[in-house]
């Protein structure tokens, strides 16, 4: 029951967090992406900005798996292309309506994109006259970044809501706009193009205008050497936009080139317009703004009486009119001021029947612009931001109480999952208490049993040690007896055959009882130490088994190290006769043992080295087992009991040390190495 309502719990809190996640997506490449997008965007300011395209598809086509924020920046480098180079109100739609696919439930991961879309078709909705909708889009963009970025993109907003205003021929309304978005751009951090440059210059060009139009001429000029002053010191800055900086150059040389001609500063406002018509009327740039500043120049000139001057740049102006050349969406705007122009040059020169037909011409294109413009002028600007600022403040408070009732149910779920956990922990607890009193007993009849097992145990050493003790001493006479009849060269064959098998039986029971009674020693590891030389120790021993090995003809190599250690002397003899002693019994004949003592910083290591028949991998693991059933036959017949390395392993684990093996399948020899810490020196 306490498991079910556990699983319980721990199932819906893993609920909770799942749903918290954000979906799974490919990783944006940020950086690729911006540069194959500015990339794209230079090759738009060229002379064939379709190369753009081309080259956008191409790059993106490489890319193995573009992650959301590639594929926005894609689309809107596509909807930039059919809005400024290639006006195509349909696939500029269908660009924006993909941004707007890629961004569905990830506005809160993309803000900025968001932002940017949103402003995106709030000023294709202005350029469809689809004004309410544009004013609303706007104002929802500005409001989402109000709470989500930071000012550059809210410049973005203020600008728009500005130009609006400007549209609508509010010039005096429209300052306030213009200059909280070029504080808001000044204070950006952003480095890109669009803010850098773009945004700023716009702003105290938008500023300028707005002043031009209600008269103010002092205070345009002022905002547009401003502009121009911003402009040049650019140049050094992005050298890579050299053509689009010039462009912009030129349109304000064109402002202020009508500003002056407004104060009635010829010269000065001549020289404007040429720069602006020198800079701007040829192929790459923008020959429509050129356009623009002939008709403010041919203004200058009738004003001026400089008519032949001015009938010359009539005629140019119509040729590019009615050829197309540099067409945009201000060409009906030029027409009708070439139209009023005629109207007034005509005028000018006293040919009335010509003033008269291009003043019916000026006045007719005039009210059909007006009409086309009047849906924007008939909006009331402030109502409609008022009526969206209720819904906005509405939708906020409905958000608020739908985020109320959620804090409620989370509320409640948590409180309910605390009983549930509370109610638990008391079963629990009280299934403890009768828990831990059944293991309080049961433990107490373990260590009844735990005592009488270590009881017995030493019981049985003790009778294993009377027993070994007892038997040593007749087999040892037995085996000397059987010795000293070999003795006798008068002994028949068959009798020496007989003792033999009666000294070597008894050789090895000794070796069995020796064995015994070690290993009823060597769990005590209180044991008296005293300080050892470790190398003498294996010399005398090496010294002492070099007849076992002369028998087999072998060699015995020493590299020995000197190492002071405290141990038990007669343990660690034991443990190094042991090593030896199984090198011989496992070493074919004529080979070579090899035994070192090397030391370093934390401890000493014995090692001994044979050639002989190996351990198999499948009785590696049980070598150290206390009568191991994977006991060999040493290469002469010698018999194995299989406790010797037991032993060794209980001694040596006693005296706080290590010991391991190494032996390779199908290749002669093993090595034993024997590691005692350094805790082992005085």
């Amino acid at each position: 029951m306490i498991k079910t309502y556990t699983l319980l719990i721990v199932v819906v809190l893993g609920l909770a967090i799942a749903c918290e996640k954000s979906p799974n997506r490919h990783s944006d490449h940020t950086v690729w992406a911006d540069s194959t997008a500015e990339r794209a965007t230079n090759l738009m300011d060229g002379k064939n900005p379709a190369l753009a395209m081309r080259y956008l598809d191409s790059a993106y086509n490489a890319l193995r798996k573009p992650g959301m924020g590639d594929l926005w920046k894609k689309y809107k480098v596509k909807a930039i292309y059919y809005t400024y180079y290639k006006q195509d109100f349909v696939n500029r739609r269908l660009y924006i309506d993909s941004m707007f696919t890629i961004l569905k439930s990830k506005e809160t991961t993309y803000p900025y994109e968001y932002a940017h879309t949103l402003y995106t078709l709030a000023n294709l909705l202005q350029e469809e006259k689809k004004y309410n909708h544009a004013f609303k889009v706007y104002y929802d963009g500005r409001n989402f970044s109000k709470g989500s970025l930071d000012n550059c993109s809210l410049s973005d907003f203020s600008n728009a809501l500005g130009i609006i205003r400007y549209r609508q021929e509010q010039y005096q309304q429209a300052i306030p706009y213009f200059k909280q978005a070029y504080r808001e751009v000044s204070s950006c951090s952003n480095p890109v193009f669009q803010y850098s440059f773009i945004q700023r210059q716009s702003a105290l060009n938008s500023i300028a205008l707005c002043f031009e139009k209600t008269g103010r001429s002092d205070s345009a000029i002022f905002y547009y050497n401003r502009a121009l002053e911003f402009i040049k010191a650019s140049f050094r800055q992005h050298p890579h936009k050299q053509d689009f900086i010039t462009t912009a150059r030129a349109v304000v040389e064109g402002n202020l080139g009508g500003a002056y001609g407004r104060l009635n500063r010829f010269e000065e406002a001549e020289q404007h317009l040429q720069t602006n018509i020198r800079l701007n009327d040829r192929p790459g740039f923008s020959i429509e703004d050129a356009q623009t500043a002939k008709t403010k120049l041919v203004r200058l000139y009738i004003g001026h009486n400089r008519l032949p001057k001015a009938k010359s740049l009539l005629n140019e102006l119509e040729s590019d009119l009615v050829s197309g050349r540099g067409k945009s969406s201000s060409h009906g705007e030029i027409w009708e001021s070439w139209y009023q122009l005629k109207w007034q040059y005509y005028d000018k020169v006293g040919d009335l029947a010509g003033a008269y037909r291009f003043s019916k011409k000026y006045h007719a294109y005039r009210d059909s612009l007006d009409r086309l413009n009047n849906g924007l002028k008939n909006v009331d600007i402030d109502q409609v931001l008022r009526e969206h600022d209720q819904k906005y403040r509405l939708s906020l408070l409905e958000k608020s109480s739908e985020l109320q009732n959620t804090y409620v149910i989370g509320l409640s779920v948590f409180l309910g999952m605390a009983l549930c956990l509370a109610f638990v922990i008391w079963l629990s607890y009280h299934r403890s208490r009768a828990n831990v009193k059944n293991l309080t007993e049961l433990n107490s009849q373990m260590q009844q049993a735990l005592s009488a097992l270590e009881n017995s145990q030493r019981e049985n050493a003790r009778l294993m040690k009377i027993v070994a003790h007892d038997l040593r001493n007749p087999i040892g006479a037995m085996s000397s007896m059987a010795e000293l009849m070999l003795d006798d060269d008068n002994r028949a064959e068959e009798d020496r055959g007989f003792l033999k098998l009666i000294k070597d039986s008894g050789t090895n029971s000794l070796e069995l009882v020796n064995n015994l009674l070690h290993m009823s020693g060597t769990s005590e590891k209180h044991f008296a130490k005293e300080e050892v030389n470790l190398a003498d120790l294996v010399q005398h021993c090496a010294d002492m088994l070099a007849l076992r090995a002369a028998d087999k003809q072998q060699y015995i190599r020493l590299n020995l190290q000197p190492a002071v250690l405290w141990l038990n002397y007669e343990k660690m003899w034991r443990v190094v006769s042991n090593l030896i002693s199984n090198a011989i019994k496992f070493s074919p004949e004529g080979s070579v043992i090899e035994i070192a003592i090397e030391k370093n910083r934390e401890s000493v290591q014995l090692i001994v080295k044979d050639e002989g028949i190996g351990i198999p991998p499948e009785v590696g693991s049980k070598i150290f087992d206390v009568f191991t059933e994977s006991k060999r036959k040493g290469t002469s017949g010698e018999e194995s009991f299989g406790l010797g390395l037991s032993i060794t392993k209980q001694i040596v684990e006693a005296h706080a040390g290590k010991i391991s093996f190494e032996s390779v399948p199908n290749h002669p020899g093993t090595i034993f190495k024997i590691v005692l810490p350094e805790a082992g020196f005085e």
